[in-house]
């Protein structure tokens, strides 16, 4: 985070505001272009390292605007919920520190694609969703659009399936681990500050529930 002080102090007037309604945008176009035109759109804009190699250098930048979903209400749902979590991460650290986290996400994911031939934004999604998690870890969401729940037991939840994939299918290690070091760079020291004040929390619960006895 030093570093990145000093880089904001340097470059910070170059940062992009609102990155999320950028990318959200560049999404739903895609996702209207790929009903004209038969997913063509996608196609062209998802990352294909042997296209890369061929000559289309877009799509190590394009692949972030691929669509997450191809059910319409399923779409403008994750967008919607997408945007939130981007906005309240660019609030938290401000707009030079979020561009550099997700710049440096697609840079870990282009690098992974080449270890497996393509890579998505699923990843970086998640990356995002966890970071989210980590910061603001009581905040309630709806699961399955119905139940409330904190997103701290969703993002547990997300972890045991990141986990799972990563031991059963080699495919996808190098895009788990791309989109998890930015993560690790960014938010270590607020995860054990988290994990540490839990654990206090249980220690004075149980001392009180002790007394009383």
């Amino acid at each position: 985070m030093k570093l990145l002080n000093k880089l904001e102090r340097r470059f910070g007037r170059y940062a992009i505001e609102n990155l999320m309604i950028i990318i959200c945008g560049g999404q739903a176009i895609v996702y209207i272009a790929d009903l004209l035109m038969n997913g063509f759109a996608t196609d062209m804009f998802y990352l294909n390292w042997f296209s890369v190699t061929k000559g289309q250098i877009w799509r190590v930048i394009t692949f972030i605007f691929e669509p997450n979903s191809s059910n319409p209400v399923t779409f403008i749902l994750s967008l919607y919920f997408y945007y939130m979590i981007g906005g309240a991460l660019e609030h938290e650290w401000g707009s030079f520190n979020f561009d550099c986290y997700y710049i440096l996400e697609m840079i870990c994911t282009v690098i992974a694609s080449i270890c497996v031939g393509v890579g998505t934004s699923y990843y970086i999604n998640l990356s995002l969703f966890l970071a989210f998690a980590i910061l603001f870890p009581n905040y309630q969401v709806l699961l399955f659009y119905v139940l409330p729940v904190k997103v701290k037991w969703v993002a547990l939840i997300d972890l045991v399936f990141m986990i799972y994939n990563f031991v059963k299918n080699p495919f996808t290690r190098p895009l788990i681990i791309a989109c998890l070091i930015p993560l690790v760079l960014f938010l270590w020291n607020d995860a054990v500050r988290n994990v540490r004040l839990y654990i206090d929390r249980k220690k004075r619960s149980k001392e009180f529930s002790d007394y009383w006895k």
